[in-house]
């Protein structure tokens, strides 16, 4: 399931890409159908990202030969905020949907997200504004230490970050560039769909010969 995540989490968001493009045609995004449907299909995205976070997560402390407490305290760490960063997302993507399916026209969609901009009201705004960019920091920071602590795999491992770091350069720049973004990002997690080796765990103790 966690392989299949590194797939489809930046497939949908490139569908989401496309249909935010179809329902721009008019100069306008949302409300309506388009907008609902795209914004499911970033909703879907967004959950499964949390699987690839998870999977990065495994693969920095249990799949790479020597990864220390201290690469592991760090890696759990980068994931609490990649985590944290998901869940504002995540706000960000139902508020979305919530808005587009009340509101009749653009007027009363921006009146409903000003509403809904601070709900529910457990965190300052300006948290849920910046929030997230945890994700993305996060998840970058994980596929830079990977890159750090994997043997042999040097020159595919540091192309990720780099490939990721371009598409959210391209999605930041013009939220019209969404499916390079997202393209860009499918192919930095690509390598992480194939089979990695777990690190070989210490054989248990064999019990002592009987006298």
């Amino acid at each position: 399931m966690t392989r299949f995540a590194f797939h489809l989490a930046p497939a949908l968001m490139l569908a989401y890409g496309v249909v935010r493009l179809i329902d721009g045609r008019d100069g306008s995004h949302g409300p309506g159908p388009a907008w609902t449907w795209g914004h499911l299909l970033f909703l879907g995205s967004l959950l499964l990202y949390g699987a690839v976070i998870a999977g990065l997560y495994r693969r920095i402390r249990h799949g790479v030969p020597g990864a220390g407490t201290a690469r592991r305290v760090t890696a759990g760490a980068v994931t609490a905020v990649a985590a944290f960063g998901l869940i504002t997302f995540i706000r960000v993507a139902i508020v979305d949907i919530v808005v587009g399916l009340q509101a009749a026209d653009g007027a009363e969609k921006s009146t409903l997200a000003d509403r809904y901009a601070d709900d529910p009201a457990v965190l300052p705004q300006a948290i849920y504004d910046i929030g997230p960019a945890f994700f993305m920091i996060g998840l970058l920071a994980l596929l830079v230490q990977f890159a750090f602590i994997t043997p042999g795999r040097k020159p595919v491992a540091a192309l990720s970050p780099v490939l990721v770091v371009l598409g959210f350069v391209a999605i930041t720049a013009n939220l019209d560039l969404l499916p390079a973004g997202a393209a860009l990002i499918w192919l930095a997690l690509i390598p992480f769909t194939r089979n990695h080796p777990e690190a070989p765990r210490p054989a248990d103790p064999q019990p002592a010969a009987a006298l």
